[in-house]
């Protein structure tokens, strides 16, 4: 391929500087719309005068690659005005983009602690018009809980209305209290999905994290494929030795109330909704009538999964990184909601 002219040389350094600026505000949330980031790469600078070209040139090294710099130092490690421009293409192909962190910073460049705010590395890294984001899957399931316990506790203060009223005004407002009754029992039965949902989530993440930033060489071939094999380890080993195995100290007693009230109390309502039958659960496993359970879920057995759900995790989370250790940002919520003095 034939060296670039002057031009040429002129014309590069310009879109690529005009991308990675594009970049910069797309990050930043300050696009309106797709057609705004595309203007980046429309334009026609071969065409333009030398002189035109030649005043790009020095506007991009007077001022715009020193705010790239300084924008690029803020928020990440590694990142250049080249490498952003890379991925200027990569957004521009599929309008943003959403790739684990791991991915992302292998290809582009390592994201500062300060924007990862307390974050796990488990995290996805997600670009669009919206700017720069941190997706993980307990923050949406956390408030997957947080809105259906809402759900249910709003429909179940509205029945309250009904409870001590004539039969005469229950028959006059069938329709009402059927439609609180649905959605609180809808709800109660979400909620209920959402709190074994987000357990399994926050365990599987600690795993996959331990695995990749600690050394591992210690462990037994036993705790490896207990951490590793993630879709077969049943939630009741990993509660009880996920936080062991990556502690290396025990944390539940033979009889912890907590972790008992989850996995003997709350989960058999949980096995008769996500296996709904008319068999009764066989006696080894602790037989009690699955339907009978079903029916049963309702706004105070969303209530407690919560409350449970929220004191496992804190409490495998302060031991895990220590009693004075932070909670994640995507947990506070839930926390301050649900959490009773421990």
């Amino acid at each position: 391929m034939p060296p670039l002219s002057g031009r040429e040389r002129e014309a590069a350094l310009i879109r690529q500087a005009n991308r990675a600026a594009t970049v910069g505000r797309l990050l930043l949330g300050e696009l309106r719309d797709w057609s705004e980031f595309l203007e980046a790469d429309l334009a026609d600078l071969h065409s333009l005068p030398r002189r035109q070209l030649r005043s790009g040139k020095a506007d991009i090294r007077g001022r715009l690659s020193p705010e790239l710099k300084r924008f690029c130092e803020k928020n990440f490690v590694g990142m250049n005005v080249a490498k952003l421009s890379e991925l200027y293409e990569e957004i521009k192909a599929f309008r943003g983009i959403e790739l684990p962190l791991s991915e992302f910073e292998s290809r582009f460049a390592r994201v500062r602690l300060e924007v990862l705010k307390g974050n796990p590395p488990h995290l996805t890294v997600c670009i669009s018009l919206w700017g720069f984001q941190l997706k993980i899957p307990e923050e949406q399931l956390a408030r997957d809980v947080m809105e259906a316990v809402e759900l249910a506790a709003n429909a179940e203060e509205k029945l309250k209305d009904f409870k001590n009223a004539e039969h005469a005004h229950i028959v006059k407002n069938a329709d009402e209290i059927r439609d609180s009754l649905r959605k609180k029992l809808f709800a109660s039965r979400a909620a209920l999905i959402a709190c074994f949902n987000l357990v399994e989530a926050y365990l599987n993440g600690l795993a996959w994290d331990y695995l990749r930033s600690a050394s591992t060489r210690s462990l037994s071939s036993r705790s490896r494929k207990l951490l590793e094999d993630t879709a077969s380890a049943s939630i009741r080993d990993k509660l009880r030795r996920y936080p062991e195995i990556i502690s290396g100290v025990t944390l539940w007693s033979n009889k912890d109330a907590d972790l008992d009230g989850f996995l003997d109390v709350i989960k058999p309502f949980r096995d008769s909704l996500v296996h709904p039958s008319p068999f009764s659960a066989p006696q080894k496993f602790g037989g009690y009538d699955k339907l009978r359970l079903l029916y049963r879920i309702d706004h105070d057995t969303a209530q407690l999964s919560a409350s449970l759900t929220t004191r496992l995790i804190s409490r495998i989370h302060r031991h895990i990184h220590g009693g004075t250790a932070s909670f994640p940002p995507w947990f506070e919520d839930i926390y301050s909601k649900f959490a009773q003095e421990e």
